[in-house]
Formats: C-alpha cells, structure tokens, sequence
C-alpha cells in the first residue's frame, strides 16, 4: 500500500506535514472499498497502488470545486463530473469480473 508520505507528495502537499494523514486515508479507504465493489473483486485480490494512487488523487482534487470541470463567464452553465475520469474508469473495467464476486471464485 502507498504511504502516507508518498500520496502526500503526490497531491502537492509538503511531504513531512501530516496533518491532512485522515483525510488522505479516508478518501484512499473509500477509493479501494470503491473499486473492490465496482470490479467486485474477492477478498485478498489487491487493487494495483497505482490506481489507488490515481483514485485518491481524483477525489482529493474534487473536494476543492465539488467535482467542477467548468462554468461560463456568466456562470449560468455549469458542468460538474460524477465519476472518475475516462482513464480510471477504464482502468477499473480491465480489472472487472463480471458477474459478481460468485464469478471471480
């Protein structure tokens, strides 16, 4: 599993200041429990760092504008994203049983 100094650093946070650590593991833990549920994956199959990485960096990045992508000047029309990007999606598909967890056994 990533540490805590390592997605510090990759959000662009100061890698010795531990005071965004909760925050970083809550959003991590619902990125892994999303992707387990998504992909339903069986107990013991790993989710790659990689995307747990990605996952946690999107979500971190949304709570800033709520998942804001654009607005007009005049901010009457306003777009905002649901999910992960294309990328993680894609990524998440590739690693899908289908079926449920009774088909990854």
């Amino acid at each position: 599993m990533i540490s805590g100094e390592e997605m510090r650093v990759r959000l662009g946070l100061d890698a010795s200041d531990e005071t965004q650590d909760a925050l970083i593991l809550a959003l991590m833990t619902d990125a892994a429990e999303f992707a387990r549920a998504y992909c339903h994956l069986a107990p013991g199959e790993e989710i790659p760092d990689f995307l747990l990485a990605r996952m946690t960096e999107e979500d971190y990045g949304r709570l800033e504008g709520a998942g804001l992508t654009a607005r007009t000047v005049s901010g009457a029309s306003e777009r905002y994203r649901g999910a992960y990007s294309d990328d993680v999606l894609a990524l998440l598909c590739a690693l899908r049983h289908p079926g449920g967890r009774e088909a990854a056994r």
